[in-house]
C-alpha cells in the first residue's frame, strides 16, 4: 500500500497534529482547517485521530514511561505493524519515547485495521501492557475490549458493573473488561442507548468525538455518526451532563470533570442537545414529533407492565435487546407481572422480573435462561 502520511496511525504520531489537538494556536488552526477544506475525504480520519489523542491523553498524561518501558511499548506496536497486511507504516529509528509519543503509539495500536484491539497502560503496573480482543484471554485488570456491531440488528453489551448498552448497527464501543478506577469510562462511535447502574461515587463517562457525557446512573441515547457533523444526546430518565472536550481546558475544569458531581450542561428527562463537531457549540433541542419503530428502538419503549403475561414481557425484552430468553412456557408463560422498568439496565430488569416470578436467570452468551416453579 502507498505510504500515507495522513493515515490514522501516522496522524496520531505526528507532532504537529498532536500540538494542534492539545494546544492549538491561530497558525495551527488555520493550517489544519485549510487541510480539511482541501481534503474533505480525510475529515473522518482526522476526527478519529483527534478523539483518540484526547482520550488517551486524559488516561496517560500523568504516567510517563521509562526508557525501558518505551522500548517495550514500541516493540509491541512494531510487531503488530509487521503483521498487518492492510497498512504499511515505516518505522523510525529507536529512540527514547516521551509521554506523548508513547500515548499516541498506544492509540495507534487501537486503530490499526483488522486487529480490533485496544491498549491501555495500567497506572498501578506501568510496566505491563494489556492487549485484548474477543479471542484472546489475558489476566490484567486494565484489559480493554472493543465491540463492533457489523450486523443489521441491535447488539446488547453487558458491562462489568451491570450496566447495559444497546449498540445500533455499524456502531463501535470500547470499554474496560474490569475497572477499579474512580470513573467508569467507554468510548462510542455510532448510535447507542445506555442504561447505567447507579453509583454515586463512580461517574459513568461516554467519550465521543469532541464531547463527553457523564452520568451517575440513568438512561440516555447518544447518536454520534462517524461521518456526521454533530452529536446528539437525549435523556430518557435521570440527569446527564455533557462537556465539550476543550483543547484548552484548565486544571480546574479537568478536576471538576473527574468528580462525581454533575456540572457542565445539565440535561433532565426528555431533554436533548446537539453538539456541533464543526464549531464546538452545544445547543438544546426542542421536543419534536418523530417516527418511532416500536420493535427496535429501545429508547422509545416504556417497559411498563400491568397484569401482563410473562410471555409478553419476555417478548418485549427480546425485541428491545435482541437477546433470546428461554423458559418453560407451561410453567411461566401466563404468570401476570406488574412492573415499571424504565431506566433500568437489562440485568436489573431481569432481576426485578425474576423476584416477582420467584425465579432465577442465567446469562449464557447470546441468550438468557429463566428457571422457576411458575405461578400455578
Amino acid at each position: 500500500m502507498k505510504y500515507d502520511q495522513y493515515s490514522l496511525t501516522e496522524l496520531i504520531r505526528n507532532d504537529d497534529f498532536i500540538a494542534w489537538v492539545r494546544h492549538p494556536d491561530e497558525a495551527s488552526e488555520a493550517r489544519w482547517q485549510e487541510f480539511l477544506k482541501n481534503n474533505p475525504e480525510k475529515r473522518s480520519v482526522v476526527e478519529d485521530a483527534r478523539g483518540y489523542v484526547n482520550l488517551v491523553a486524559e488516561d496517560t498524561g500523568k504516567h510517563k514511561p521509562t526508557t525501558e518501558q518505551s522500548r517495550k511499548m514500541w516493540s509491541v506496536v512494531e510487531s503488530h505493524m509487521a503483521d498487518d497486511a492492510e497498512e504499511e507504516v515505516s518505522v523510525a529509528e529507536e529512540k527514547t519515547i516521551n509521554s506523548w509519543q508513547w500515548a499516541r503509539i498506544a492509540a495507534s495500536v487501537v486503530l490499526i485495521a483488522g486487529f480490533g484491539v485496544a491498549v491501555y497502560w495500567y497506572q498501578h503496573k506501568p510496566s505491563q501492557v494489556a492487549i485484548v480482543n474477543a479471542n484472546v484471554e489475558v489476566g490484567t485488570i486494565s484489559d480493554v475490549i472493543e465491540k463492533v456491531n457489523d450486523s443489521d440488528k441491535p447488539m446488547t453489551i453487558l458491562l462489568e458493573d451491570g450496566s447495559s448498552v444497546v449498540l445500533e448497527p455499524a456502531g463501535k464501543l470500547s470499554f474496560f473488561v474490569k475497572s477499579t478506577t474512580a470513573k467508569r469510562e467507554v468510548s462510542l462511535r455510532g448510535k447507542a442507548f445506555f442504561e447505567i447502574v447507579k453509583d454515586k461515587k463512580r461517574p459513568f463517562i461516554v467519550y465521543t468525538d469532541g464531547l463527553a457525557t457523564k452520568v451517575l446512573g440513568t438512561s440516555f441515547l447518544i447518536d454520534a455518526p462517524e461521518n456526521g457533523s454533530e452529536i446528539k444526546v437525549e435523556v430518557k430518565t435521570g440527569q446527564v451532563s455533557v462537556f465539550p472536550l476543550s483543547l484548552n481546558a484548565s486544571e480546574k475544569e479537568k478536576e471538576a470533570f473527574s468528580k462525581p458531581e454533575l456540572t457542565g450542561t445539565i440535561l433532565n428527562r426528555d431533554e436533548k442537545i446537539a453538539f456541533s463537531k464543526v464549531n464546538g457549540k452545544t445547543i438544546k433541542l426542542q421536543d419534536t414529533p418523530r417516527v418511532v419503530n416500536v420493535t427496535t428502538d429501545i429508547a422509545d419503549q416504556l417497559f411498563i407492565f400491568d397484569e401482563t403475561p410473562a410471555s409478553e414481557v419476555f417478548k418485549a425484552l427480546e425485541s428491545a435487546y435482541n437477546i433470546k430468553i428461554v423458559y418453560k412456557e407451561s410453567l411461566i408463560s401466563n404468570c401476570p407481572l406488574n412492573a415499571t422498568l424504565v431506566g433500568q439496565s437489562f440485568t436489573e430488569k431481569l432481576t426485578a422480573i425474576c423476584i416477582a416470578l420467584d425465579a432465577q436467570y442465567e446469562i449464557r452468551d447470546d441468550h438468557v435462561i429463566i428457571s422457576g416453579k411458575g405461578c400455578k
